[in-house]
């Protein structure tokens, strides 16, 4: 979202991954989960992702993300997930 777009990806990619290799732009500048510019929201499948590591968890607290809020370099996909990356 909000392209609409459906793909299919290999199971354990991150959302930054299957972003660019479908043409999506998501900006991004460290891919280690401290930058917090690849923040995306999850609008459905939450369960279908991986854990939120350590840097996820404090850079989204910095940010006071949303429980939906999540970061692409290190979200991997292990199932449906619907994703809002923003414009």
């Amino acid at each position: 979202m909000p392209s609409g777009q459906s793909f299919d990806v290999v199971e354990g990619t991150t959302i930054l991954v299957a972003a660019i290799r479908n043409g999506l732009h998501l900006p991004h500048d460290c891919t280690e989960a401290i930058c917090g510019t690849d923040r995306v929201k999850i609008l459905a499948g939450q369960k279908n992702l991986s854990e939120k590591n350590e840097n996820e968890e404090l850079t989204l607290g910095m940010m006071n993300a949303g429980p939906n809020d999540r970061l692409g370099c290190v979200a991997r996909i292990l199932g449906d997930v619907t994703v809002e990356i923003p414009s």
